[in-house]
């Protein structure tokens, strides 16, 4: 008898899913200031199904999550806008859209410390931005992917990816796809770390500038530069 509800005790034990701390946010109205932190595994704000949805102007929003396998997913409609994520842990996804609403002006700082880390930002994708300033920073890991694509005439991008010793195998890419003058484009990026694989495409009318500075071996870098 004891040994029977031993054992329906832990297929009872085994059957309870794991839940997950999801937040789906929607908002319509300017001057947003959202702070949202999820600590612990599987951790949600918006995801490919129900994205968060964030629609006014001048809007600030922080999103910080530690633990594994974590989901940040948002569209935002809007011209002014200031945003962080800070992610720790490994196995996190970040998608970022900034489809309408012009995204005029936008300053996005992403800081990622942990492993398989895939983050895709698109800013302006029906409509040209006119200044984005963003800040990515990814420390400590490994197979990472990275992806930013901005039509923007102004787009200051300073992307830093650094493995940690013996990790290797992070990926980042980077489309820029709006016209500049006047001290439009521009592009830094940093990369620490064994095999990495860089890949950026910059057009448009002058203004155009790309700083790249890697350490490691058997990196793969693919630019390509229209004026």
């Amino acid at each position: 008898m004891k040994t029977t509800i031993k054992t329906i005790l832990l297929w009872i034990m085994l059957s309870v899913p794991v839940m997950a701390n999801d937040i789906y946010v929607t908002q319509s109205g300017d001057n947003l200031d959202l702070d949202i932190t999820q600590d612990g595994q599987n951790n949600v704000a918006g995801d490919s199904t129900t994205a968060m949805s964030l629609t006014g102007d001048t809007m600030t929003f922080s999103i910080s999550q530690v633990g594994d396998s974590n989901v940040v997913e948002a569209t935002i409609n809007g011209s002014t806008y200031t945003g962080n994520i800070n992610l720790t842990g490994g196995l996190n996804t970040v998608d970022l859209d900034c489809a309408t609403g012009n995204c005029d002006t936008v300053s996005m700082s992403i800081d990622v410390t942990g492993d398989s880390a895939d983050i895709t930002v698109d800013l302006g994708s029906t409509a040209d931005a006119s200044d984005y300033v963003g800040t990515i920073d990814i420390t400590s890991a490994a197979s990472e992917t990275f992806t930013l694509t901005v039509n923007a005439a102004a787009a200051d991008a300073d992307i830093d990816i650094s493995n940690a010793s013996g990790l290797t195998g992070n990926t980042s890419s980077y489309t820029q796809t709006g016209d500049g003058d006047s001290a439009g484009h521009s592009l830094v990026h940093s990369h620490t770390g064994d095999g990495g694989v860089i890949n950026m495409s910059q057009s448009g009318i002058y203004d155009n500038k790309i700083d790249v500075t890697t350490s490691g071996d058997n990196a793969t870098i693919d630019i390509t530069q229209t004026d």
